[in-house]
C-alpha cells in the first residue's frame, strides 16, 4: 500500500487538489446564488379585508431592498374590448379632504417589508372604466401589473396577478386566479411594461394597442 502510494503521490496530489477546487467552486456558486437571491427583487399584489368588491388591494415589497412604486395597471375587458389605465391615483377622493397632497396617489417608496393600499377593488375598476356600472358587471377579469424601480437595478421591476370579478347574487367576489403574483424577470417581459407605461404616459396609443403589448406578459 505505501508502495502504490510512492509510486503514485504525484496523481493523488493532483486528484486531491482538483477534488478540493470543485468543492470551493461548489461552495462560492451556493454562496453567489444565495447573494442573487437575497438581492432579487419580489412585488407582491395582493387581496386582503374581504373576498367582494370592498376588498383591500395591497402591493407590497418582499424584496430585500428598498423599491418605488412607479405605477399600477389595470388591464380589463370592457364592452368595447380589451383596455388599459393607470389606477395608482386615488382619483375618487377630494384633494381638499386629505391632510397631504400625496395622499392621492400611491405612487412612493416601499421600504423591504412595506405595502401600500392602493384601494378597493372597486375603486380599481371605476378607475379602470369611468363608465362602468359595478352592480350591472357581468363576469371579468383584471390583470394588474405592478411597476416599480430600485437602486440596485438598471432595469425596472414589475409583476402581476390576475383576479376573476364573479356576480353571486346581489355582490361580485374577486377571486385570485394564481396563488401569488408573478414576477416579471425576463428582459423581453420587462421592455414591454417599460414600453406599455411610456405609451400610456405620453399618451401615444389607445388602450386596445397597449392592452395587446401587454397580452403576454
Amino acid at each position: 500500500m505505501l508502495e502504490f502510494i510512492r509510486q503514485n503521490s504525484e496523481l493523488m496530489q493532483i486528484g486531491a487538489s482538483l477534488t478540493t477546487t470543485l468543492v470551493w467552486l461548489v461552495y462560492l456558486h451556493v454562496l453567489l446564488r444565495g447573494f442573487r437571491d437575497q438581492r432579487r427583487s419580489s412585488v407582491l399584489i395582493n387581496r386582503g379585508g374581504g373576498e367582494d368588491l370592498d376588498a383591500r388591494c395591497l402591493v407590497s415589497n418582499m424584496g430585500a431592498q428598498p423599491a418605488y412604486l412607479l405605477d399600477v395597471l389595470a388591464c380589463i375587458e370592457t364592452d368595447d374590448g380589451a383596455d388599459v389605465s393607470s389606477v395608482v391615483d386615488r382619483r375618487e377622493l377630494r384633494r381638499e379632504e386629505l391632510e397631504r397632497a400625496t395622499e392621492m396617489t400611491g405612487q412612493g417608496p416601499l421600504p423591504s417589508g412595506g405595502y401600500v393600499d392602493i384601494g378597493s377593488f372597486k375603486d380599481i375598476a371605476k378607475r379602470a372604466d369611468s363608465d362602468i356600472r359595478i352592480e350591472d358587471m357581468p363576469q371579468r377579469t383584471v390583470k394588474l401589473i405592478a411597476v416599480a424601480a430600485t437602486n440596485q437595478a438598471s432595469h425596472i421591476v414589475a409583476a402581476v396577478r390576475e383576479f376573476d370579478l364573479v356576480p353571486e347574487g346581489n355582490n361580485i367576489s374577486v377571486r385570485p386566479k394564481s396563488l401569488e403574483a408573478k414576477q416579471l424577470r425576463s428582459r423581453r417581459s420587462r421592455k414591454q411594461v417599460r414600453t406599455a407605461l411610456e405609451m400610456l404616459q405620453n399618451r401615444s396609443g389607445s388602450g386596445p394597442e397597449i392592452a395587446a403589448e401587454l397580452q403576454n406578459v
